[in-house]
């Protein structure tokens, strides 16, 4: 549980630093489209249009400033949803302005809802969508009259905006849809992934523990060697100046325990040592138990400890790993 609120909570967060980030981006949309009021001025200029000038200019305007209100809104109030709806929302006021001044706007009504996927949150996707529908319907009834006078195959201008939002309804819903679906699988996609993370991090900082424990204690030991018994390779996890200083690690691995084990042994015990320390016979010494050890006096002070503590066995039962190791007990 506590793993599962973490996630939670720092998806939250991840949602919350994309929805400042994704203000400032459409402040950025909103100051570039602002520049359709000049290219349509162009359009009208060489004749294509009959968009006024006067149009183009308040077109231009009403973007300039939503992106200035937009990006002063996102330094004050980056979190709120007031900021967020603030460009979506007056972006299709925009459009509507545009659509009663003869401009000719068709695809450009996607742009809004396909904008609110990025910000990763389904109740703005779904609040876009709405108001987006809302506005095509408003802007429709606005121009049926002279979007009427132009055709001939429809008898008022009811029946051309019922024929017309037909074709815009069945065009939202599926967008809509399709894009609930996107914004579905994005919000699971990354909640997964921030869930992920927190479990990897979890994992990382006790292993991290882990490591720090087993320095600790390999520190008490002046030698200390995982054995693989199979192939007799070793891996050195500890081992004092004093014995490195003695050893060579191009020896076999019977050789380097043993010059380790001398530098610190009496000569008189010697012999002890090497029968413990013999690794043909390991094997059976450990076949029914885990640590076998054994002492003896040191050259330098006290006694020596030297153990044999068994890791792992094979499939068969038979040790196949241990860690050796020697440290002055006394």
């Amino acid at each position: 549980m506590p793993v599962q609120d973490s996630g939670i909570n720092r998806y939250r967060d991840f949602v919350l630093k994309n929805r400042r980030s994704m203000n400032e981006s459409m402040a950025n949309i909103l100051f570039f489209c602002a520049f359709a009021g000049p290219a349509i001025a162009v359009d009208r200029f060489l004749g294509y249009c009959n968009v006024s000038y006067t149009s183009c200019i308040w077109m231009s305007l009403a973007l300039v400033l939503l992106s200035l209100g937009q990006k002063i809104l996102n330094r004050y109030f980056p979190l709120s949803l007031w900021t967020v709806f603030w460009g979506l929302v007056g972006f299709m006021v925009v459009l509507t302005f545009m659509c009663n001044a003869n401009v000719g706007v068709y695809i450009t009504y996607a742009l809004v809802p396909m904008v609110s996927l990025f910000y990763c949150e389904k109740f703005i996707y779904l609040v876009s969508v709405a108001m987006n529908y809302v506005m095509i319907l408003v802007s429709n009834a606005m121009v049926s009259d002279i979007r009427f006078s132009l055709r001939t195959d429809f008898h008022e201008p009811l029946d051309w905006f019922i024929a017309v939002m037909g074709g815009y309804t069945i065009e939202s819903i599926a967008i809509g849809v399709a894009g609930y679906y996107l914004c579905n699988r994005i919000s699971n996609h990354f909640r997964s992934i921030y869930t992920s993370n927190i479990v990897l991090d979890q994992k990382y900082r006790d292993e991290e523990h882990k490591d720090r424990v087993t320095r600790a204690i390999t520190r008490l030991y002046q030698c200390v060697y995982v054995v693989n018994l199979k192939n007799m390779s070793y891996e050195v996890v500890q081992r004092d100046p004093f014995v490195s200083d003695v050893v060579r690690d191009e020896d076999n691995l019977a050789t380097n325990i043993e010059r380790a084990v001398f530098a610190l042994v009496e000569t008189e015990d010697k012999q002890q040592m090497l029968e413990f320390l013999d690794l043909k016979t390991l094997p059976a010494r450990l076949d029914q138990q885990s640590l076998i050890y054994a002492e003896c006096q040191g050259k330098l002070h006290g006694r020596v400890q030297l153990s044999f503590i068994l890791v792992e066995r094979d499939e068969e039962g038979r040790p196949a790993s241990v860690v050796f190791t020697l440290r002055q007990v006394a």
